[in-house]
């Protein structure tokens, strides 16, 4: 793993962390020794995570929040400050979607929920946390679109991707507002990964077709994108600000 000695005493909220990308992004990040609120509406399932981080002695508290509520995301942050004294970065992790579908057999609620998982809740976490940010000498916003948000697929959800492609935008139009005042904010656009919502919904047959479509021939692992990420939290990113970081070993080339 890459070593970035400046991310150490800097705080990182991180959401969807209870399980998958996010889990393995606040363990990361926790080993560079960066505090981390773990955030996730599975408060169980992210006291899991801080116990392992806190057991190799790493810095982080669990935080049961429903991103796609304000006032969540309000309590959310003001209880990372209060514990941290600070925030530095916030990566937009929390995200998904219940099936596969088509535009023609989705309920009317089942867009609303989907959007409000994908793309309300990355805005409310960056509107609450922009004042923080801009108390940082290093304020990083990362969010975590997909290659759905990208190209379009049969094997997907027109919600999702509609969402993922929101969340690549509105990541441009806070680059472009707060560059200024020296915040950086980027998104990454994950391939498939192999983390245990996509076994959920994916038979081993999809999983291998998948993976044949990849120049590396492999689904990514949760690490793949959490490496990525601690780059663009890092001094090494300090000027790259508005990009889309396409992960997908080579299956999607834009």
């Amino acid at each position: 793993m890459a070593h970035y000695p400046e991310l150490a005493g800097r705080v990182a909220l991180i959401t969807g962390a209870a399980q998958g990308i996010g889990a393995e992004t606040a363990r990361l990040f926790a080993a560079q020794s960066t505090s981390v609120a773990v955030v996730d509406i599975d408060k169980t399932g992210a006291g899991a995570v801080v116990a392992e981080i806190i057991k190799t002695k790493g810095k982080a508290a669990a935080i049961a929040a429903d991103i796609t509520d304000a006032d969540a995301v309000a309590r959310a942050v003001a209880e990372t400050v209060r514990q941290f004294g600070g925030l530095d970065i916030i990566i937009n992790c929390a995200g998904g979607y219940g099936r596969l579908a088509t535009i023609e057999d989705m309920p009317i609620d089942e867009w609303d929920r989907t959007v409000a998982l994908n793309l309300r809740g990355a805005f409310l976490l960056c509107k609450t946390a922009i004042p923080h940010l801009k108390k940082s000498k290093a304020g990083r916003i990362i969010n975590v679109a997909s290659i759905s948000g990208r190209t379009v697929h049969a094997a997907s959800s027109p919600a999702y991707g509609a969402a993922k492609a929101g969340v690549i935008q509105l990541t441009r139009f806070l680059a472009y507002q707060l560059g200024p005042d020296n915040i950086t904010a980027n998104s990454i656009a994950p391939i498939t990964t192999l983390t245990p919502r996509v076994a959920a919904l994916r038979t081993e047959a999809d999983i291998e077709r998948i993976a044949q479509q990849v120049p590396l021939r492999r689904l990514a692992v949760p690490e793949d994108h959490a490496q990525a990420m601690l780059f663009l939290a890092s001094d090494a990113a300090a000027y790259i600000s508005g990009v889309v970081l396409d992960i997908n070993g080579g299956r999607i080339m834009m």
